[in-house]
């Protein structure tokens, strides 16, 4: 009988043991090192800022959004992808303000937030909602890369994030390869004007720096810190850059101020290296994914010699299939870097 006994708790021991497992919470420290304890399986994701919204895109993660910031719902780029976002209810936007009702009605397993103005206040008034909250900043190229392995493990596919990175990187490492040994004192120098103003400039703590980094250019805001910085226009004249970069949304100002006679002798207008920040469906001078392609970008425009065999539509091609699964011409992108005071831009330059 002592042995029948043994032998059937034995069994039941075992049973236990090789039964179904119960899924378990996931628990993560997020960019501001705040613990989040997510469930273990994540199928409703609201996103309140743009970079997030691009982000979860690059992670082929559309099909589980219920509710994201209203600037994505006009976005180009991201209606190619995932035409449905446009038909998602908007929860306002880290500019303009969340929507704390908006985010309670589509009963969402993560929110993704972003720390500027009221964002740490909302997530602890989701989190006394059991509404899990990820903060991401994705102010830098590391910033960008820590996002996507956030949001996929989160997700429970850390690999998602892999494919995304590689992309990036294969973009920046062909861009160091033909401009990686310049010799600093050689290096060409970059003023980036920014969407706010033409005077206004990213400094060293910028995203943008990074970018014209990882171009093998010099920003000459570069000691400048904090966020984008108001410059005089005797600045812009002391400085004297070799090429003048706008944010796209700042064409038409800019256009306007370098038509002003006191900026004639800019060596940049001289030489016709203006351009714009060139695609028409989304920024690359922006956080997200996108920004790699901006520093392929300007190297083959700060260097086309030492870049001519780069087919820059290949790589950008590429690219945007690698990520988004169609390619930047079958979304019918086209490269808008052109302004009144930009040389010719052949096809062999391209």
């Amino acid at each position: 009988m002592r042995r029948l006994f043994f032998f059937l708790l034995l069994f039941c021991l075992t049973a236990l043991s090789t039964g179904p497992a119960t899924a378990q919470p996931v628990e993560l420290v997020d960019m501001l090192g705040h613990r989040v304890v997510l469930p273990a399986q994540v199928d409703r994701i609201v996103t309140t800022f743009k970079p997030a919204t691009l982000t979860a895109l690059s992670l082929g993660l559309g099909d589980r959004l219920v509710g994201l910031d209203g600037n994505s719902r006009y976005d180009p780029l991201q209606i190619k992808i995932y035409p449905q976002l446009q038909d998602l209810p908007s929860v306002g936007s880290k500019s303009t303000g969340i929507n704390f009702e908006s985010l309670l009605a589509v009963d969402p397993d993560l929110v993704i937030l972003y720390s500027q103005k009221d964002g740490k206040e909302l997530a602890s008034r989701l989190e006394s909602h059991g509404i899990p909250c990820l903060f991401v900043l994705p102010e830098t190229f590391a910033g960008i890369e820590e996002s996507l392995h956030l949001i996929a493990q989160a997700v429970g596919e850390p690999e998602r994030a892999t494919r995304v990175i590689s992309a990036m990187r294969h973009a920046t490492d062909l861009a160091a390869k033909y401009t990686g040994n310049i010799p600093e004192a050689q290096r060409k120098t970059v003023y980036f004007s920014s969407p706010k103003s033409f005077l206004s400039t990213a400094g060293g703590d910028m995203l943008q720096d990074s970018i014209i980094r990882k171009a093998g250019g010099i920003n000459c805001a570069q000691a400048l810190s904090g966020y984008f910085r108001q410059i005089s226009p005797e600045q812009l004249l002391l400085w004297n850059p070799d090429m003048l970069c706008i944010a796209g949304h700042a064409r038409r100002g800019a256009c306007s101020m370098l038509s002003r006679s006191s900026f004639s002798q800019l060596r940049a207008l001289k030489t016709g290296a203006t351009y714009c920040f060139p695609s028409n469906l989304a920024p690359w001078d922006f956080p997200s994914p996108l920004s790699a392609l901006g520093s392929l970008w300007m190297a083959k425009r700060l260097y086309p010699e030492r870049m001519k065999d780069v087919d820059l539509l290949h790589e950008i091609d590429r690219f945007h299939t690698q990520i988004f699964g169609k390619s930047f011409q079958e979304m019918d992108g086209k490269l808008e870097d052109m302004t009144p005071y930009s040389a010719p831009v052949t096809e062999q330059s391209i």
